[in-house]
């Protein structure tokens, strides 16, 4: 992920990791992709908002999802 990530870009991801955590059996794998997707859309959300994208504040998506990588 990056700031420079456009939206169309960001829903493509969302996408992305909503099939990925659809079709997986592994219960932290879909935790994991579904907190991406959440990431993605929110980016999104910004980027359609006329914001810059930006990083969670307190921690990494995956930390906020209480995830450890």
């Amino acid at each position: 992920m990056t700031s420079a990530d456009s939206l169309d870009d960001c829903l493509e991801r969302a996408r992305m990791h909503d099939q990925l955590a659809n079709a997986t059996e592994d219960g932290p794998a879909r935790v994991i992709h579904q907190a991406m997707a959440t990431e993605f859309r929110r980016r999104a959300a910004e980027i359609q908002a006329g914001g810059m994208p930006s990083l969670p504040s307190g921690g990494s998506v995956l930390e906020m999802h209480g995830v450890s990588a």
